[in-house]
């Protein structure tokens, strides 16, 4: 990924934690038809186990993404690279760092102006 930048963001607001899957649905079409290969470090949740194995050695849509972390779950740790339909779109990595942050690293100016938009908070980091 050339000329690419990382943003990070809090998860955790007015005592609310911004789980996975709202992040992926505010950002919106931006990522609809993407793919994505997880690795999950650290997963609270009751449905953990089939979240794991369901996303295991696959890759897997956004919207079954969203489907999945919609129950009440929590990544602590853990990586999702995703990979756009066309050749032209742009890689994605999402970041859960300690479940206090999520950091995104895309060379999308729109996917970057959208996550400024939607979280204020948001702070460029130099290195992944």
């Amino acid at each position: 990924m050339t000329g690419t930048r990382i943003l990070t963001f809090k998860a955790w607001r007015q005592k609310r934690y911004i789980g996975l899957a709202e992040v992926l649905t505010s950002l919106g079409p931006m990522l609809e038809g993407y793919r994505w290969q997880l690795i999950i470090d650290w997963l609270v949740s009751s449905q953990a186990e089939a979240i794991t194995e369901a996303t295991a050695d696959s890759l897997v849509t956004t919207g079954r993404l969203i489907e999945l972390f919609s129950v009440e779950c929590q990544l602590i740790d853990g990586e999702l690279v995703g990979h756009g339909d066309s050749q032209s779109a742009p890689e994605v990595k999402i970041r859960a760092f300690d479940s206090g942050h999520w950091d995104v690293q895309t060379d999308s100016s729109e996917l970057l102006e959208k996550i400024v938009t939607l979280y204020p908070d948001a702070q460029e980091l130099p290195e992944w």
